[in-house]
């Protein structure tokens, strides 16, 4: 439990980038739709390069309180900086600067973090751990959206100040409360940023590499939706700017709802069947969703991808730490959140010529639909780990 509310705390940062960042960058006209997309993410191109980095050298480390709690304390000291910097709306130009990397310094903290359950957790319990996890997610994207829901039209610079402290206290939580099992052997190799080795080191591991392929085209298709979804309420259905974010609400609870059952099942029928229901179901409901014309349908069709997302949330890390190698696992999930932190962007810049081409937010939903169900297809040819259970 303690160990989950790490996950309270960084999720309450990305639900707060996804929603909110689109709305902040209307008070910059010169920015286009395109770029807004690509800065409203919860994932960072720099990232997508240095997270490998950062993962080995979390790996390679050896302190008093760790080889993971140093990278949580400065990946959550520099995200909550440069959120009180971003909310007193600086000038363009070390807005734009900051708010690119900002998602990066958060990654120098979560991908030690998802590591971290390689070295707690035995895989017969990852998928119910999964769901613990989800459910603190949630939590904090609950709490984001609330605060965000009710302060944003008052006071946008406090909405930030109040998602900064909820990231440091939870972060504090876990890194106080969580005792790190005694480090292996640090790997021998050095660490080079040799970006041609880590490639060739990701395909060596086949089942790895065509998982995180699968993640990759699914993170594509949200990464198009997520962060024009306060648009789309805005422009579409319209809402004011405060109450566009009442459209994540259902979208969070039915995902508490859908993550529970997904991670008990996993642990009995395994991950990937699972995660595959989910993910054919996510498809079929945001193309539903493309064509919503009012605000209680439009909550309806979210509750139900609440339900469907509740599969990955609590399945996709778990399953990505069943792949990888245990002594090398924070560089190997750096590895599969470099690439996903590629993917995303890239869809959501995708999303943007979509939306700017047709005229229309629908088109983010069914280009997601498309991508998600692509995923799926890439998903049935992996070959996941076979179900284990304690005696």
């Amino acid at each position: 439990m303690v160990y989950g509310f790490g996950n309270l705390g960084a999720n309450a940062v990305y639900n707060f980038l996804n929603g909110a960042a689109g709305l902040y960058l209307n008070r910059y006209p010169e920015v286009p739709i395109w770029l807004v997309g690509l800065l409203s993410q919860e994932r960072s191109l720099a990232g997508a390069f240095a997270q490998p980095i950062v993962g080995a050298l979390s790996d390679r480390t050896r302190t008093r309180i760790g080889r993971r709690k140093p990278y949580f304390i400065a990946g959550v000291a520099l995200t909550a900086a440069s959120l009180l910097y971003l909310s007193g709306f600086p000038p363009l130009v070390p807005m734009l600067i900051v708010l690119s990397i900002n998602a990066f310094f958060l990654n120098v903290a979560v991908d030690p973090y998802t590591a971290l359950m390689a070295d707690l957790v035995p895989p017969s319990q990852r998928g119910r751990v999964g769901t613990v996890l989800a459910i603190f997610n949630m939590l904090g994207q609950i709490a984001a959206t609330l605060i965000a829901l009710f302060l944003w039209g008052q006071s946008p610079q406090l909405v930030f100040v109040l998602v900064a402290a909820i990231l440091v206290v939870s972060f504090t939580i876990t890194t106080i409360g969580v005792r790190e099992p005694e480090s292996p052997p640090a790997p021998k190799d050095r660490v080079k940023i040799d970006v041609g080795k880590y490639v060739r080191g990701l395909l060596a591991q086949r089942e790895l590499t065509k998982y995180v392929l699968a993640a990759a085209v699914f993170w594509l298709g949200t990464g198009g939706v997520i962060p024009y979804l306060t648009r789309f309420a805005v422009n579409e259905l319209g809402t004011s700017e405060g109450d566009s974010f009442q459209l994540f609400l259902p979208a969070l609870l039915g995902t508490i709802v859908g993550a529970i059952p997904a991670g008990y099942l996993a642990d009995r029928i395994g991950k990937k069947p699972v995660l595959a229901v989910g993910m054919v179901a996510f498809s079929v409901i945001a193309l539903i969703g493309s064509q919503v014309q009012t605000v209680p349908q439009a909550l309806v069709v979210m509750a139900f991808i609440g339900l469907a997302n509740g599969v990955w949330t609590a399945l996709n890390v778990p399953l990505l730490v069943d792949l990888v190698i245990p002594e090398r696992a924070a560089e190997m999930t750096g590895l599969g959140s470099g690439v996903w932190s590629l993917a995303q962007p890239i869809g959501a810049v995708i999303a943007g010529i979509l939306i700017g081409n047709f005229d229309s937010y629908r088109a983010s939903f069914v280009g997601a639909a498309v991508l998600v169900f692509v995923a799926f297809l890439l998903l049935l040819i992996v070959r996941a780990p076979k179900v284990t259970r304690p005696v």
